[in-house]
């Protein structure tokens, strides 16, 4: 007599283990983005400041510009050629979030790369740490979303890295630098790269960067508001558009208005060099704007904010293999805390129990929401259907 058939499937340990990686990627692919997305804003910050000390010198500000502008370029383009949705304005109700988006995220990054003239490139990138923590507590008082002990005390351990790292002369002084005579730059030009900053300038520098770190928060903060209501890109060409509109307004309105002359002005690149470090800024600042918005879009926790701490660790690499920089045994202890509690926030971070059906459907559909928006995120069938059998 035969035998019966059954549809019972029969998992083998090699299909065990490629279901768990293949859900694992699924829910931590959004941190990944931010982290990679660091990695090319690590290259981007370099090249921003090695276009500072070129040649006579070159104001932020047109570095900015032509970032933006190019990035504004290419996602325009990208969206047209592929129709992306309710592109070039977004969706009607969440257009004041992307101008603010757009406005906010300028300021974040003007604020290190202004710092950068007076400050170091590890003291600059420093006070940027400072973002994420503000983001996720204006995230949880704000929006109610979750902030973990865990994630809480990820946030400190890293920022006690980052400082081990930097070691910023505002909090680690010396005698050396009380007693420094250096002479300071002409008013309004743009520092070299043998000036040492005055305490006023060092001053304002942080002044500046604070600035920056309250832009950036902003632009994390509506980010994880936007969330799947708009493409990736349309965030980020919203970004590129505005702060392409605000340098350029700011190099017409300056020597008009004589604000920090001769420095704040246009400079027509004479050199090939000039060029190959002001040319990628905008391929950079695109790819890392989109991996940014993306991972931070398709997250509901905090894992992909703390993602970003893994700037510093290319940070720290660029100031020893670019500049020469050796890592000593603090830095190598600092580079060791913001990576662990970065990779500890996603290995101990909970998936949704069985108790919580509605924080499981939400995130579930944020997820849905980012996979239609961005075939970046798109998994394929049949991981996206082992991540519904998981759940």
């Amino acid at each position: 007599m035969p035998f019966a058939n059954t549809s019972k499937t029969i998992l083998t340990p090699r299909t065990r283990f490629t279901s768990r990686n293949s859900t694992f990627w699924i829910r931590n692919k959004p941190a990944a983005y931010v982290a990679l997305s660091q990695f090319f804003g690590a290259l981007m910050n370099l090249s921003a400041r090695l276009v500072e000390l070129e040649g006579d010198g070159m104001h932020p500000v047109q570095a900015l510009l032509m970032r933006h502008s190019i990035t504004a370029l290419f996602c325009s383009a990208y969206m047209w050629w592929n129709k992306t949705p309710d592109f070039p304005f977004g969706k009607k109700e969440i257009r004041w979030l992307l101008w603010l988006r757009g406005a906010s995220g300028f300021w974040g990054i003007f604020g290190v790369w202004y710092s950068m003239m007076y400050i170091s490139l590890a003291d600059a990138t420093v006070i940027t740490f400072l973002a994420p923590g503000v983001a996720g507590f204006i995230c949880w008082f704000a929006l109610r979303e979750p902030f973990t002990r865990i994630e809480q005390l990820a946030t400190l351990v890293a920022l006690l890295g980052v400082v081990l790292i930097a070691r910023p002369a505002s909090l680690f002084s010396s005698s050396d630098d009380e007693n420094s005579t250096t002479e300071p730059p002409e008013s309004g030009g743009i520092p070299g790269i043998d000036h040492e900053a005055t305490p006023e300038e060092r001053l304002i520098a942080v002044g500046i960067a604070l600035l920056g770190v309250l832009g950036a928060a902003g632009a994390f903060t509506t980010l994880r508001t936007i969330g799947k209501r708009a493409h990736p890109l349309i965030s980020v060409n919203y970004f590129g558009i505005i702060s392409t509109f605000i340098a350029l307004s700011m190099l017409i309105f300056a020597p008009i208005l004589d604000i920090q002359q001769p420095g704040l002005r246009w400079v027509t690149p004479t050199t090939v060099k000039q060029w190959a470090l002001l040319l990628p800024l905008g391929v950079m600042g695109f790819i890392m704007q989109y991996l940014l918005t993306a991972g931070l879009g398709a997250d509901k926790s905090n894992r992909a904010n703390s993602m970003v701490y893994t700037h510093m660790l290319f940070a720290a690499s660029f100031d020893r293999w670019v500049f020469g920089h050796r890592m000593d045994f603090i830095s190598g202890a600092g580079c060791t805390l913001i990576l662990g509690s970065a990779i500890g926030v996603v290995m101990l971070k909970k998936p949704p129990t069985a108790k919580q059906p509605l924080d499981d459907v939400e995130r579930h559909g944020n997820l849905e929401g980012e996979m239609e928006g961005s075939p970046m995120l798109v998994p394929d069938s049949g991981a996206s259907e082992e991540l519904r059998l998981s759940r």
